[in-house]
């Protein structure tokens, strides 16, 4: 039919239009790094993007097709369409019509959702090749960081590709209880009965969902306690007394609570009410809210903020060493000018005297404009005041 072709027709010249971007983006990369003798570099980087999109691509395809099928084979289908919906409203045979779609183009609509949100989620994790070569390729930095004893190459290489996996997890998972509610929506099985709870199967599988939602936000905890090193507390880059004394025992606190909510989540599979799903949700994000948030902000703002000075010594002295260590493997000691830039380090006595006075914060060295002549004698280690 004439339609059909025209359709053909824009939807090659669009995917030519898409398909100039990547292409001139390619074509300039290739050039580049040819130019310079580093192509073998270039074929890594692209190796490692198309890999990653193809290992997300499968993945996340697999995952969602999984419960778009699920959902289609669990939706309970109506009957023959009434003769009273072509006297209703367009809405309402809108509706009629979706929830009488035939079996077949559910299925073939399901299948080509599920490849467009897979296709989209690669293209999205793609960008983090860098990340899977890190850690493909880590090894020992041979140092370990004063709160855990792991080894910084973990914090280097394995921690960021947790990190990636981990927000792949989340966004799957959320992406697939929409496809099932697509799904289910359209076959009209989630409206409620006379009890107010939608189809059983229905609540079997979102709690399967949740479970599994639950399940991840408590690695997600877990992966929070090692990014506490990471924590900019205006005093110190890194773990601090609220931290250590507070945040860390709260956050092993929300793994437990997310995997009893992870497990009261399965277990309504069987039972199939809303109450423990919804015990679960409170106990995540309530405990979430106070643990995470609430409780760590107030005991900083009325206990440690008056007792600074005393109580976070021990930690600039290790964020002193820290960066001490980082200056020693990086830069050389002392004051050096480049133009109007300069590595500034100062002295521990200095830090605390702009500590008592309004606080400081630990990096490791960088370069930043400074007025001191080139025979100015700073010392220590670089501190941003």
């Amino acid at each position: 039919m004439a339609w059909r072709r025209v359709a053909t027709v824009v939807i090659i010249i669009a995917a030519c239009l898409i398909a100039l971007g990547p292409a001139a983006n390619f074509l300039v990369d290739w050039l580049w790094f040819s130019a310079v003798g580093y192509v073998d570099v270039f074929w890594t980087i692209l190796g490692a993007k198309v890999a990653l999109f193809l290992v997300v691509f499968a993945a996340s395809a697999v995952l969602l097709w999984l419960n778009g099928s699920l959902a289609c084979r669990f939706a309970e289908r109506q009957g023959h369409l009434p003769l009273a919906v072509w006297e209703s409203t367009s809405v309402q045979r809108l509706a009629a019509f979706s929830a009488h779609l035939p079996q077949h183009l559910l299925w073939r609509l399901v299948a080509g959702g599920v490849l467009i949100l897979a296709a989209l989620i690669a293209l999205g994790e793609a960008g983090n090749w860098d990340v899977a070569l890190r850690f493909i390729r880590q090894a020992p930095y041979g140092q370990s960081d004063p709160l855990y004893g792991k080894d910084i190459g973990f914090y280097l290489f394995s921690l960021p590709a947790y990190v990636a996996l981990k927000n792949w997890m989340l966004l799957t998972l959320v992406l697939s209880a929409l496809v099932a509610g697509a799904v289910y929506s359209v076959s009209d099985n989630l409206t409620l009965d006379e009890h107010g709870l939608a189809s059983p199967r229905v609540i079997a599988h979102g709690s399967a969902l949740l479970g599994l939602f639950f399940a991840v936000q408590a690695w997600s905890y877990w992966i929070d306690r090692y990014l506490l090193l990471y924590d900019d507390n205006a005093v110190v880059v890194g773990a601090a007394y609220t931290d250590v004394h507070v945040e860390l025992p709260m956050l092993s606190a929300l793994v437990w609570l997310s995997s009893v909510a992870a497990f009261a989540s399965w277990a309504n599979m069987w039972v199939r009410t809303y109450r423990l799903p919804a015990v679960g949700a409170v106990l995540v994000f309530g405990g979430s809210f106070v643990l995470a948030l609430a409780f760590p902000a107030l005991f900083q703002r009325f206990y440690v903020k008056p007792n600074e000075l005393r109580l976070e010594t021990p930690y600039m002295s290790t964020a002193q060493t820290n960066c001490a260590g980082t200056r020693r493997d990086s830069v050389p000691v002392g004051l050096r000018e480049k133009g109007r830039e300069a590595l500034v380090c100062f002295s521990s006595a200095h830090i605390a005297a702009r500590v008592a006075k309004r606080g400081a914060m630990c990096a490791a060295p960088f370069q930043l404009p400074v007025s001191a002549p080139p025979s100015s004698d700073v010392f220590g280690f670089a501190f941003w005041l």
